[in-house]
């Protein structure tokens, strides 16, 4: 059994998949590993956040990244900046 991902590590695999072109709904289930997390991941997050916008032809679907999903992508990439907003989301600020 393969070890479970950590969230960023999900996130990150999404938006390399999506890249600079469009994607469709089955190469992101590919990533994600089946509807239930693509409905979890894509339908619950990343559309309502603006990371993601979706287009349909037809039957299919397909989804790009928005400057929202770029900035986060850019965030998810550099380990160092994550590391200081999740010790920063932990604390008290005063």
């Amino acid at each position: 059994m393969a070890p479970r991902r950590s969230p960023n590590i999900i996130a990150l695999e999404v938006l390399n998949c999506v890249g600079e072109e469009e994607v469709s709904r089955w190469d992101l289930i590919k990533v994600l590993g089946n509807e239930a997390q693509f409905r979890v991941w894509v339908e619950e997050f990343f559309l309502p956040e603006g990371v993601l916008v979706e287009r349909r032809e037809g039957a299919r679907y397909f989804y790009r990244k928005t400057e929202r999903g770029e900035l986060l992508h850019r965030l998810l990439r550099s380990g160092y900046m994550l590391k200081i907003l999740h010790r920063v989301s932990g604390r008290k600020l005063r």
